[in-house]
């Protein structure tokens, strides 16, 4: 696995006091006056996809004083395709089975050379399942005080992490088209910067408008505090 999340330490303190030796007295009275659409008490769960002021997790180079903001990866429901093609095939040879049994053996093949067929075709099929979830799960973007960080991971064995300062962005805007992105709420959501630096886009952001509002809502305040 790609070491894109590092894991905080375990603290033995209270809660509470964790989180506010973590922010400091200052940002932690900032932080409780937020209402609660604005800030999650609740630690994100696997398929989370959206999520203002994630706690409990870091990613690797976070600068000392740096603190997410706003975490992104593609809606969940951008998995349907992929996840409906896996439960076919995973259900073609008891499909193939119960068509033998009931419709007529038609050809017959030694059990150890089905066995050995069955092995290899389950060990692709979880492959891909593989392969797709957690390109799914690692190709994502934090919003944080500092800057925007977008992590591309494709295949295993490519991953591409580009930042960009807060100062550095001009423009930020969203595309929603469609019934199904309208309906599920999500969309592409564009960060344009100054000069030749970086364009980031995010593909399939759940809650384009409320993604675009918030790093608007940063990059018009100086120390970048919802």
């Amino acid at each position: 696995m790609p070491d894109i999340f590092v894991a905080t330490d375990k603290q033995t303190e209270n809660p509470a006091t964790t989180v506010s030796k973590t922010l400091g007295h200052e940002e932690n009275s900032h932080l409780e006056n937020l209402d609660d659409n604005n800030f999650h008490q609740k630690r994100m769960h696997l398929f989370s996809a959206f999520y203002k002021n994630p706690q409990g997790i870091n990613f690797k180079n976070q600068e000392k004083d740096e603190k997410i903001l706003l975490f992104i990866r593609k809606a969940v429901i951008t998995n349907f395709k992929w996840v409906f093609v896996s439960i076919i095939f995973l259900l073609l040879p008891l499909l193939a089975f119960l068509f033998v049994n009931f419709g007529g053996q038609i050809i017959s093949f030694p059990t150890k050379y089905i066995l050995f067929f069955l092995a290899f075709y389950y060990l692709v099929i979880f492959s891909y399942i593989y392969v797709n979830f957690i390109t799914w799960y690692f190709n994502i973007a934090f919003v944080t005080n500092i800057r925007v960080v977008d992590i591309d991971f494709s295949g295993l064995i490519y991953k591409n992490i580009a930042t960009t300062k807060l100062s550095l962005i001009q423009d930020v805007s969203f595309i929603q088209a469609g019934a199904v992105r309208t309906f599920f709420n999500y969309g592409d959501v564009f960060v344009q910067t100054a000069g030749t630096y970086t364009n980031f886009e995010f593909e399939a952001a759940p809650q384009p408008e409320n993604a675009v509002h918030i790093i608007e809502d940063l990059i018009g305040k100086p120390n970048g505090h919802l």
